[in-house]
């Protein structure tokens, strides 16, 4: 059996390294020249202002890619490195845009669209890898908290831990929802035209636009997300209140946008029943978001001790909180007005100031689940519960009135009597 030397060992080692740095600049060089033909060739079938703007952006990310080898790529491809070549591709850009008789400013202003295009397609697809990260994060915590015990969890900090997960997914999925119409709004800046008034060329191209970032997949992807988030978290109150806003938000945001895809999808391709699609999507997500949030206003009341009959709609809610309210104005069950008293008291300050008329009535009116007006019936009904209960002036009170004011007029008098007096005395 050979041995192998340590100097013959450095030398394999030596010529491996070597090798495999050949490989890598030979790699850097062709994926360079590869980029700089389809880039030309792009230039040669530019047809629209939008076109021949890509073919800018391309360049530049290009150029900007590639400086750190540029010394390499000069040295491999002499006469033509790379200044040259973005040079050429420059020039060659030029030519296009003028046989086309579109003007420079025109190309420099859907450029810059360009690059917030791909800006926020990248924050797009980063806060999406994120927030699926905290998603299964999130729920593999709250399986956890369901398991607690005294002798497995100190109970604080899985809570603790849980409720700062949730903030952070909330807030990833609401930004990453924004992003998605953000992006789809700067892809028609740049055509700045009604879809009817684009060419069929135009809109072929923005179909393509669509497709390459994936605007339906990421539509969808935020309602499954959304979902998701509301079926692994138990949120009350102004949390839930929260995620009914974010519903209403993105489906008021779909509806600007389907029309302007269904102009888009006239040609008859498949893919207009994409819009059907994500408006059933957008529909189950109200519905399960609706039910949650009635769901933790009836908790709401049981928590604090109140009988109120089960709710599922607006209507309900307010037929039966009015019912509640009536029997406490007639006292049906003839309670002292002292356990009256205190029972409105209870209600007045755990229940009507912290939550129902600082986050729930006003949310309620604002959401349409309620109209002004069923929300002005509630606060009349409660404020003669209110009147019902305070207590009443009785004779006894009158005699206590009396006295007091003879009281201050004998006092009055004393000392009106007192003071001529002592100063006479002085």
């Amino acid at each position: 059996m050979k041995t192998w030397t340590p100097l013959l060992l450095l030398l394999v080692m030596m010529n491996f390294t070597y090798a495999t740095q050949q490989k890598s600049d030979y790699a850097t060089v062709q994926n360079f020249q590869n980029a700089a033909k389809t880039i030309a060739k792009n230039i040669d079938q530019a047809k629209t202002v939008q076109e021949c703007a890509e073919a800018n952006t391309s360049i530049d990310a290009m150029e900007k890619e590639y400086i750190g080898d540029k010394e390499l790529i000069n040295q491999a491809n002499y006469p033509d490195g790379y200044d040259k070549t973005i040079e050429q591709l420059r020039g060659k850009l030029v030519i296009r845009q003028r046989d086309l008789g579109i003007i420079e400013s025109q190309i420099m202003r859907i450029s810059e669209l360009e690059v917030k295009i791909r800006e926020l397609s990248e924050q797009i697809t980063k806060l999406t890898g994120q927030n699926e990260t905290l998603l299964a994060q999130v729920q593999q915590l709250s399986l956890n908290v369901k398991k607690l015990s005294g002798d497995l969890f100190d109970s604080t900090t899985p809570m603790d831990s849980l409720r700062n997960m949730i903030v952070k997914l909330r807030q990833g999925i609401q930004e990453r929802d924004a992003l998605v119409f953000a992006l789809t709004d700067s892809l028609f800046m740049q055509y700045d035209k009604n879809v009817g008034d684009m060419k069929d060329v135009e809109k072929q191209g923005l179909l393509g636009k669509f497709d390459r970032h994936g605007i339906i997949g990421n539509v969808k992807r935020s309602i499954i997300d959304n979902i998701a988030f509301l079926e692994s978290t138990q949120l009350k109150g102004s949390d839930l209140v929260t995620l009914v806003r974010q519903q209403k938000r993105f489906q008021s945001q779909w509806l600007g946008l389907a029309p302007k895809l269904a102009s888009l999808y006239l040609s008859g391709k498949s893919k207009k029943n994409e819009i059907g699609i994500v408006d059933s999507m957008l529909g189950t997500w109200g519905v399960k978001v609706d039910a949650a949030m009635w769901r933790s206003l009836n908790s709401l009341f049981k928590e604090k001790g109140f009988v109120i009959n089960d709710f599922k709609n607006g209507d309900e809610f307010v037929a039966n909180f009015i019912v509640f309210l009536e029997t406490q104005i007639q006292n049906e069950n003839k309670e002292s007005n002292d356990t009256r008293y205190k029972l409105f008291t209870n209600f007045n300050e755990n229940l009507w100031q912290s939550d129902l008329k600082a986050t729930w009535l006003p949310a309620l009116t604002e959401l349409n689940k309620i109209p002004e007006t069923q929300k002005k019936d509630i606060e009349a009904k409660f404020d003669q519960w209110h009147a019902s209960v305070m207590p009443g002036a009785t004779w006894l009170t009158y005699i206590l009135i009396v006295l007091g004011v003879l009281l201050v007029a004998i006092v009055g008098v004393w000392v009106f009597r007192k003071g001529p007096r002592t100063v006479q005395q002085q």
